[in-house]
């Protein structure tokens, strides 16, 4: 059930994992937003209009009674503090200081580590899949056509597979961080549910997609964990639908 939060707008795409991240925030506070949905295969994010309120230029941005927000790590912390019911950080110093460990590391490990199969793998397929004149047309709306043109001849390109390995490598590494972790506690900050688990799921979710979910099969942590937060109804509200994804489970499988 949506509870009123004053004026709250999400600028978001529907297949983005920092997007989801704060989607699934909102959904567990129960909150009702505003949507503002931006085709980022169309280059909306890059408009002056949406520039004016990130000058980043990434999604998502929250705007709150007029005030913009910026990055979802950022924003899911101002989520909590303005809405503290019911609270996703712990009440004890020390696991409030974890949590905020591990929402960096998703900040600056997992989140780079899952990067290059999304390029690699989800926009080569995205891509594949359009015809000359949506390629054309998808040129056309970057604000920047010569550097669309740059970014279209690697998309179009081979795989890079020492770019793959390396990454399967490191997230290998992370997961492995993961597992220590959840073997000894049911959520990433200790006992209770928090930003630091919301932080990290969608990333799994994109590696499902990726097919590189296999990443975690010896991981039985992981795994029951990463089940555990699929079952909360949170999770079934905020993530994209099938139609939603870029492309389908199967089509960017390596």
């Amino acid at each position: 059930m949506s509870r009123p939060a004053g004026s709250l707008e999400l600028y978001h795409f529907q297949d983005s994992v920092c997007s989801f991240k704060v989607r699934l925030c909102l959904a567990e506070k129960g909150l009702a937003w505003t949507e503002h949905h931006l085709d980022l295969l169309k280059f909306e994010h890059l408009q002056p209009a949406y520039l004016a309120l990130n000058p980043a230029g990434v999604v998502p941005t929250l705007v709150h009674d007029g005030r913009p927000i910026v990055e979802s790590s950022v924003i899911n912390e101002y989520l909590d503090e303005v809405f503290p019911s019911p609270s996703l950080r712990p009440a004890d110093a020390a696991q409030r200081a974890d949590m905020r460990v591990w929402v960096k590391f998703e900040d600056d490990v997992l989140h780079p580590a899952v990067r290059p199969g999304t390029f690699n793998l989800m926009l080569k397929s995205v891509v594949r899949q359009m015809s000359p004149q949506a390629l054309a047309d998808m040129v056309a709306a970057h604000p920047k056509p010569e550097v669309a043109q740059d970014w279209l001849r690697v998309a179009q390109g081979p795989v890079d597979e020492d770019a793959m390995a390396a990454a399967r490598a490191k997230l290998d590494a992370a997961l492995a961080k993961m597992e220590r972790r959840l073997a000894r506690h049911p959520w990433l900050a200790g006992e209770d549910y928090s930003l630091a688990d919301i932080a990290l799921v969608p990333m799994l979710d994109r590696m499902v997609f990726l097919g590189l979910s296999a990443v975690w099969q010896d991981k039985p942590g992981v795994s029951a964990w990463f089940e555990r937060v699929q079952a909360r109804p949170a999770f079934g509200v905020a993530a994209p639908r099938p139609e939603q994804r870029m492309v389908n489970a199967t089509a960017c499988v390596a």
